[in-house]
């Protein structure tokens, strides 16, 4: 599975409707799987000032992730494949 970062320009979009959100791609990854397209929603932020929402993904292509934020109504801009780098992750250098 390969992580992606769908961007949403999303005026008015509240911290509610964004959890809403979520909980819709969760529900929507259950039957987009069952087809199997291997999709999943592993979270969002919120970047109010800006009416951005940033929905991060799991999946096995961009395809899957275009069709998992469709079928949850995600208003989605771009969807883009990125690396995540968390506190947990060790670093390159960390590696060597």
């Amino acid at each position: 599975m390969t992580p992606f970062m769908a961007e949403c320009f999303w005026p008015g979009v509240t911290e509610q409707q964004l959890a809403d959100a979520g909980a819709r791609a969760r529900r929507a990854a259950d039957g987009i799987n069952s087809n199997g397209v291997l999709a999943r929603h592993t979270g969002s932020i919120l970047v109010p000032a800006d009416e951005i929402a940033l929905c991060f993904f799991e999946a096995a292509s961009i395809d899957a992730v275009s069709a998992l934020s469709c079928r949850a109504a995600i208003p989605f801009e771009r969807i883009l494949q990125i690396v995540r780098l968390d506190d947990l992750t060790p670093s390159a250098k960390e590696l060597r």
